[in-house]
């Protein structure tokens, strides 16, 4: 898991948001995949702040955690909003910043900046030019960053190249860690767990792991069908279960691709709001062409004998339908005058093609 995902609260039988979305990723994408569903759970509370009607009532049905937990460890955490300049907001939304989307180029670069600087230079391009034109209504971004150390640190004097088996049965040489502390550890009949702790950094707030779970078998259908509640249980056994034992675990160093997030998300029950959304709780004029067009994220994350780090970006993009708001009739074109039943026989009908 990324950056402490709030999913360990879930008790049901059923999948929590964070694994469902997981689980669709992991469907789309081979090899080596890196989420955070901190980031995406913190953009939909964005939305829903700016949401009302039925886009608020989808949202909702998600079931997204409301509050966040705190970390006896420091991740840094920002929301950002950057806006059509061509829009009006209501007077209470008073830390948008507002931006000209027709210079895609430079919409990017601003964007791309917020990210940079708010997770220390790892995350430093979520979003292209592409992905904005003069229909882009909003921009709501999140970033996420810690770095961390281990209340065990491996010592890198006992760093060796190691034999991992790949997924497909393969054997590959890598830089394994070796440490013998006192850990959490788990074991099931079809999976063993270990729980690394952090070194806290502040005197409140919840402990903070590394969790691996290392399924018997094949570890991606583990994870796509891993419910809330076998996932609370493994917590609650490392929570009560410690021993003194060797780990071995690969140093690794893992930088995602943009990840687009909307077949997870309406996977997830996220549909309507991809063709209608209502916005209003952001904009002081009601519109009814308005749609979510894209939830990106980028994630890094570093794994090695110190401890961690990890940053994610996330952003959703809202966007007008193609229809311009202003039409000028300013070529030749056909004109007539009826009703619009189309079954009437136009009174009068002609072209114009010069003044």
């Amino acid at each position: 898991m990324v950056l402490g995902a709030s999913i360990c609260s879930a008790t049901t039988s059923e999948q929590p948001l964070s694994f469902r979305l997981f689980s669709s990723i992991l469907q789309e994408h081979e090899g080596n995949v890196v989420f955070s569903p901190a980031g995406v759970e913190a953009i939909l509370t964005s939305l829903k702040k700016y949401s009302a009607g039925q886009t608020l009532d989808e949202l909702n049905a998600l079931n997204i955690p409301g509050a966040k937990t705190h970390f006896n460890i420091s991740v840094q955490q920002a929301d950002g909003l950057f806006v059509s300049e061509k829009l009006a907001l209501k007077p209470t939304v008073t830390d948008a910043v507002k931006i000209n989307f027709e210079n895609s180029a430079h919409a990017a670069d601003t964007i791309n900046t917020w990210c940079t600087e708010r997770t220390n230079g790892l995350i430093n391009q979520l979003v292209q030019a592409s992905d904005f034109s003069s229909l882009t209504a909003f921009v709501a971004t999140n970033a996420i960053y810690m770095k961390s150390d281990w209340l065990y640190p491996f010592r890198e004097n006992e760093s060796f190249t190691g034999s991992f088996t790949t997924a497909d049965g393969k054997k590959s040489s890598v830089k394994m860690m070796s440490n013998t502390a006192k850990y959490p550890v788990a074991r099931g009949k079809d999976w063993v767990a270990i729980a690394l702790p952090y070194k806290a950094t502040q005197n409140t707030g919840e402990h903070c792991y590394f969790v691996a779970i290392c399924p018997m078998g094949d570890a991606r259908k583990f994870a796509t069908t891993l419910t809330g509640e076998k996932y609370s249980n493994i917590l609650t056994t490392l929570s009560q279960e410690s021993a003194r034992v060797q780990l071995i675990m690969p140093r690794f160093t893992l930088e995602g691709d943009t990840l687009n997030l909307n077949d997870a998300l309406k996977a997830a029950g996220l549909t309507k709001i991809f063709t209608r959304a209502d916005f209003s709780g952001l904009l002081a004029e009601s519109r009814d062409d308005i749609f979510l067009k894209a939830v990106l994220q980028k994630c890094y994350v570093k794994v090695d004998e110190t401890g961690t780090e990890a940053a994610a970006a996330t952003a959703a993009i809202a966007q007008f339908r193609s229809m311009p708001r202003t039409i000028s009739l300013n070529r030749p074109f056909i004109w007539m005058i009826t009703d619009l039943s189309g079954n009437s026989t136009p009174l009068f009908m002609g072209i114009y093609e010069q003044p």
